[in-house]
Formats: structure tokens, C-alpha cells, sequence
């Protein structure tokens, strides 16, 4: 079965929508061959708070995927 070219997440304020994109978006960027696939990917927010949130939740996760040794302890790696 293929896979959806995108998915939509609706849902109101403080349900955790930042985190959910923020772990899709890493999931598909990270599986994505080479140093530049995450230009193929698209993450649209209605507001500069939410992007910014992103943002820094995604370079934050990246930083600790580079000092951790095991980096399956992040939150953002479990499945939830």
C-alpha cells in the first residue's frame, strides 16, 4: 500500500500537535537518503510561534541524537 504524500494533523491548543509534527517530520527527514533530503519535506504551521517551536524542538532533538549514545531514549523516538 502506498504511502500518503502528506497527513494533517487537526487538533486544538496544548493536545500536542508541535510535538507530533515534530516527531513525523524527523522520522521522515532522518530515513531520507542523503545529506539534504530534508529538503524534500514540508511543515506548515498558521503561526511564526508554532514555526519558531518547531524549529527549536527539531535542532534541540537533533542536538541530543548527537550526544547520546543511545539515542532510542529520546521521547521523540518512542512510539506513542
Amino acid at each position: 500500500m502506498a504511502q500518503p504524500s502528506f497527513h494533517i494533523y487537526h487538533a486544538s491548543a496544548g493536545s500536542g500537535k508541535t510535538f507530533t509534527l515534530v516527531k513525523s517530520y524527523l522520522k521522515q527527514a532522518l530515513q531520507l537518503p542523503g545529506k539534504r533530503g530534508f529538503r524534500k519535506l514540508l511543515a506548515l504551521t498558521f503561526t511564526n510561534k508554532a514555526v519558531n517551536e518547531m524549529k527549536i524542538r527539531i535542532l534541540r532533538s537533533l542536538i541530543h541524537f548527537s550526544e547520546s549514545p543511545i539515542p532510542k531514549t529520546s521521547q521523540v523516538l518512542s512510539e506513542q
